[in-house]
């Protein structure tokens, strides 16, 4: 299944691996969040992410919990999914995303 995320600058083919989703992302764009990715670090993995029932209930657990945040509030990511990203400051190093899916 692929699907261009335009805002995003990005290409994404996801494929079910044993029962789990595997995003392949691809930039559109060297000026995109991938593309900058891309060129500072190399090709690798770029994030990864945790399915949550309720998103805006996390948010707000993790929240305060102390977790640092990069989005505060949802938005719309592949899939038409609810995602957010927490900071890799809070997470060992890891870009952690979370989804919500409908």
């Amino acid at each position: 299944e692929e699907e261009l995320v335009a805002d995003q600058h990005v290409r994404v083919v996801k494929l079910n691996v044993g029962g789990s989703d595997l995003e392949l992302l691809e930039s559109t764009d060297p000026e995109g969040p991938i593309g900058k990715y891309v060129a500072k670090r190399g090709a690798g993995i770029h994030h990864l992410t945790l399915r949550v029932d309720d998103l805006e209930a996390a948010l707000a657990e993790l929240e305060e919990k102390g977790v640092r945040l990069i989005d505060r509030k949802p938005r719309i990511g592949a899939g038409g999914a609810k995602i957010a990203f927490l900071h890799p400051k809070s997470t060992g190093g890891i870009l952690i995303e979370l989804c919500e899916r409908a």
